[in-house]
């Protein structure tokens, strides 16, 4: 049995048009090559039509490209001079309304369009073609994407080729290559004239720059900006104002290109008042008045302009000042000429920010010269490098320099020389500022307070405290005869309290008032002991500083105080190591600072409690932390718990027994150790004191 086959025979009518799919195929092919990589746009339309009239044989090729912004195919180019010289500035088909449905829906799907003028609706959007062309024409859209680039019209004046169908699968097979390229050639034009205006825009800016920071006055600063803001926008006049945000005030006005006298333009805006220009100061935005004569706003300076522009000028978010531009043509202003004025006012911010600063400046040292010329106390600023910036009257006698020479920008040696006030000021440098005391080669004392204040300088004050240093060592020298004298009638009254206890027998009452006078002639010597110690520490006690081993400081600070710590039951925790570094110190005086915080952390803990010591170890100093677990100290105590005679006043401290001398004499001694005491407490919390002391040196 034979099997059936049947075999597929290609008919005519198949095999024509495999043929002219392949013909369609390879002219799309060649239409490619021959385009290549042409993005000069001018060059390639031209290329574009001769290659579509010889491919499609037709007599007349036409190219019209689109305008985004009118919404319109425009006519750009023909094969023939006599096709070009028809249809420029003739030929414009409109997309945006009113068109017949059926052409814009083949426009825009990229549909080739055979359009024959004698069928035409008479609202098609090709009327205006068909009636330049009175034949019918090919219409191919190039659309790349969803975006319509252009379109081909195409006809056979002068020439046998049909206009049918064929031809039209032809064209259809062609636009898609031309649309892409046309499309390219479009983007790199664009972007090759958008790069040229950017770049010129730079070279202008630059420029700007230039003269901007060429001036620190504030009118050329003005005129400059406004110079180029006509420039750039062929306006004819512009104005500048500064804006007072808080008082929403427009000021100093600085006009250019009107031709009005000045006193009618300030008569004007006190009668209208800032206009448009207040409008967007008040904004903070940008805008464009097209026809001046339709906003209310409008201040009429000059009655032949029609357009103005306003442009606030902005620093750190805030309006520091408006440009308004003027021009004598309606519409007269685009969004590029905002945009570039927006960029020339950030510039002239800068510019008149630092302007207006320098201007107040000026003002303010000129006050504080005339300020710092009345004061009494000599007042010296030095800059950053140590070079006087500013010296007054005072300062001069006290150093005994000529007023009539110039000091300012001179070295701090160069004036001073090298004597203790420059190792002084280099002192308080390295700490951040400090208070010392100074005495002068005359034998006057000045209390001297050097900080640095941001944006000034060092700021060296100085006060003469002659008497008040005469005054405190009499007070010194009372407090030492008052105290000795005392001593002698305290000691007599112990001595016989002692011996009546000792002699006659008392009983319990009699015993309780007797060792009740006993511990208050202890508190009473107490009391003189530290009067006497803090007078001599205040009078500018001499220490003998050694290198001294820290943890044998402690040691002994814990076991002076055992008998205080075992009868409060509190366990102190000594954590120091003993291989820390040796500090500089006065091994008596740091006993004595230590004996007073162990002391004082015992006092005010509850039985039963920790104190703990440890130290850490920093760039330039050894810190040492006694630690209590204790009723804690509120902030407001805390300000002034180093003050002489002052003490916490609360229910849980009425019992315990204190000077208020103790931490004012643990101050002064960590101080004339060059060291530095501060506190860190909560109530209920505890308390901890830091005593941060330089190690020692050689």
């Amino acid at each position: 049995m034979t099997a059936a086959r049947t075999v597929a025979r290609k008919t005519p009518a198949t095999e024509t048009a495999l043929e002219l799919n392949t013909l369609h195929t390879n002219a799309a092919n060649a239409l490619t090559l021959r385009l290549g990589a042409q993005l000069d746009l001018m060059v390639l339309v031209t290329e574009l039509v001769t290659a579509m009239s010889e491919t499609t044989r037709l007599g007349s090729v036409a190219l019209l490209l689109m305008d985004d912004d009118a919404a319109a195919l425009k006519f750009q180019t023909a094969n023939k001079p006599d096709v070009t010289a028809l249809l420029r500035n003739q030929l414009y088909i409109s997309l945006r309304s009113g068109g017949h449905p059926d052409g814009d829906a083949g426009l825009e799907r990229g549909r080739c369009t055979i359009v024959r003028p004698d069928s035409l609706p008479a609202d098609s959007v090709f009327q205006r073609a068909a009636s330049l062309i009175s034949q019918p024409f090919l219409v191919a859209p190039l659309l790349v994407g969803s975006h319509l680039q252009g379109a081909f019209l195409l006809w056979g004046q002068e020439t046998d080729a049909p206009l049918d169908e064929s031809t039209l699968a032809l064209v259809e097979t062609l636009a898609p290559t031309a649309a892409i390229a046309l499309g390219n050639a479009r983007t790199h034009s664009e972007t090759v004239a958008e790069l040229a205006d950017k770049m010129n825009e730079l070279r202008i800016l630059r420029r700007i720059d230039r003269e901007l920071m060429d001036t620190i006055e504030l009118e050329p600063v003005f005129l400059l900006t406004l110079d180029w803001a006509m420039r750039f926008t062929s306006a004819q006049a512009a104005s500048l104002a500064l804006y007072d945000q808080e008082l929403d005030e427009l000021y100093g006005f600085v006009d250019n290109g009107y031709d009005v006298p000045q006193e009618q333009i300030n008569l004007l805006r006190s009668t209208y008042g800032g206009g448009i220009a207040h409008r967007a100061a008040r904004s903070g935005h940008g805008e464009i008045v097209p026809d001046v004569s339709l906003d209310n706003d409008y201040v009429p300076v000059s009655a032949n302009m029609r357009s103005m522009m306003a442009v606030p000028v902005m620093r750190n978010d805030r309006v520091i000042a408006v440009i308004t531009i003027e021009s004598r043509r309606l519409n007269g202003f685009t969004d590029a000429h905002v945009e570039f004025v927006e960029k020339l006012a950030s510039r002239a911010g800068v510019a008149i920010d630092n302007a207006r600063l320098y201007t107040d400046t000026w003002r303010e040292r000129e006050k504080l010269s005339r300020i710092l010329s009345a004061i009494a106390d000599p007042v010296i600023v030095f800059a950053a490098d140590d070079r006087l910036a500013m010296i007054n009257q005072s300062a001069l006698n006290v150093f005994k320099l000529a007023p009539e020479q110039r000091y300012e920008g001179r070295s701090l040696v160069e004036v001073f020389g090298v004597d203790e006030f420059c190792s002084m000021f280099q002192r308080a440098k390295s700490v951040g500022g400090s208070s010392e005391e100074l005495k002068m080669q005359d034998g006057r004392t000045f209390y001297i307070n050097t900080s640095l204040h941001e944006g000034v300088g060092w700021v060296v004050v100085m006060h003469d405290i002659t008497p008040l240093k005469l005054t405190d060592q009499l007070k010194t020298e009372l407090v030492q005869t008052v105290s000795h004298d005392l001593k002698q009638p305290l000691g007599v009254m112990n001595g016989y309290v002692e011996l009546l206890l000792l002699q006659n027998k008392l009983d319990a009452t009699g015993e309780t008032y007797a060792n009740m006078i006993l511990r208050s002639i202890g508190a009473m010597r107490q009391l003189i002991d530290d009067l006497l110690d803090l007078a001599k520490i205040e009078s500018g006690v001499k220490l003998e500083l050694h290198p001294t081993p820290i943890a044998t400081i402690i040691s002994e600070s814990i076991d002076a105080t055992r008998l205080m710590a075992e009868k409060n039951h509190t366990n102190v925790i000594n954590d120091i190591r003993a291989d820390l570094p040796p500090v500089a110190g006065d091994a008596p005086r740091l006993t004595q600072i230590f004996n007073n915080l162990i002391g004082n952390a015992i006092k005010y803990s509850p039985p039963h409690s920790t104190v703990r010591l440890s130290a850490l170890v920093t760039d330039s100093a050894l810190r040492i932390a006694v630690r209590d677990n204790g009723i804690g100290i509120a902030p407001e105590d805390q300000a002034r718990i180093f003050d002489r005679f002052y003490r916490v006043r609360r229910s849980e401290t009425k019992d315990i027994e204190g000077t208020g001398l103790g931490l004012a004499i643990v101050k002064r001694l960590v101080e004339a150790h060059g060291g530095q005491i501060g506190i860190e407490s909560h109530l209920g919390e505890g308390t901890t004191f830091h005593v941060s002391l330089p190690f020692a040196t050689g």
